[in-house]
């Protein structure tokens, strides 16, 4: 109980569908150590530009936390369960390298999770055309094609786990799942989307979606990566998402 209570973290995560493509969303809720440290590093090659992940076991730099590559694809994750076994940000930055169509995505999961244990996580994965949500824990593993936009935070619903999380923690991702799931039906462009990754519904603090922790964490960073035909950009910022204005950045122009 007390590694969940140090080393928690939240992070919300989703996808909505508009008309030609997607926009795909993370806000990424970490301890007040790591917002302290700045870890937001990106990577940016010709066919990959990513979120760098934060190993909380390791505190170290490490796989995918959000990204996209040329390919339309796109993937992000959240925690819920911490060991001392391979992150799945490891296997968010192999999706990225590996994915080129949907048919990709069970293939690579299912060739990694042969070969490694990883920690509890949810990662989605989306195109303009496909979504699938993977869960995976230790050695197992559970992939859902959705069809619907989907929001996702901290809770497994493929995988059943009976590890217990402090009260709080519990609270917070229901809560944020449940308003960002309600606002999400609303949300036809990106003006909107940034409202709801604003949003600090039922109140300012741990259960908002633009979280303000009182430990002094909190939402890090936020992101949204924008597909429409072949026009593909990413809009970020660094700290609460109520307190800044997102960057955008235009990503693999010939």
């Amino acid at each position: 109980m007390q590694e969940w209570l140090k080393l928690g973290t939240g992070c919300t995560v989703g996808v909505v569908h508009t008309s030609g493509g997607i926009l795909f969303f993370k806000n990424r809720d970490l301890q007040r150590e790591h917002l302290v440290n700045k870890l937001t590093v990106f990577r940016s090659t010709p066919e990959v530009y990513a979120l760098k992940g934060v190993n909380l076991k390791a505190e170290e730099l490490e796989g995918v936390s959000i990204g996209v590559n040329k390919h339309k694809i796109c993937v992000a994750n959240t925690h819920v369960v911490l060991t001392g076994d391979v992150t799945y940000d490891v296997l968010c930055e192999v999706l990225l390298d590996q994915a080129r169509h949907k048919r990709d995505v069970p293939q690579i999961v299912g060739n990694f999770m042969r070969d490694n244990a990883v920690q509890g996580g949810r990662i989605l994965v989306s195109s303009p055309e496909w979504t699938y949500l993977v869960e995976v824990y230790k050695k197992a593993f559970r992939i859902q094609e959705v069809e619907t936009d989907i929001v996702i935070t901290n809770d497994f619903s493929l995988i059943p786990n009976e590890t217990e999380m402090p009260e709080l923690w519990e609270k917070s991702s229901k809560t944020r799942l449940e308003v960002a799931s309600k606002l999400i039906k609303s949300v036809c462009s990106i003006g909107a989307l940034k409202s709801l990754l604003r949003s600090h519904v039922p109140e300012k603090g741990d259960l908002s979606i633009c979280n303000h922790r009182r430990d002094g964490g909190g939402t890090e960073s936020s992101h949204i990566i924008q597909i429409k035909g072949e026009y593909i950009a990413w809009s970020s910022l660094v700290g609460y998402p109520c307190e800044h204005d997102y960057n955008v950045v235009q990503l693999f122009q010939e």
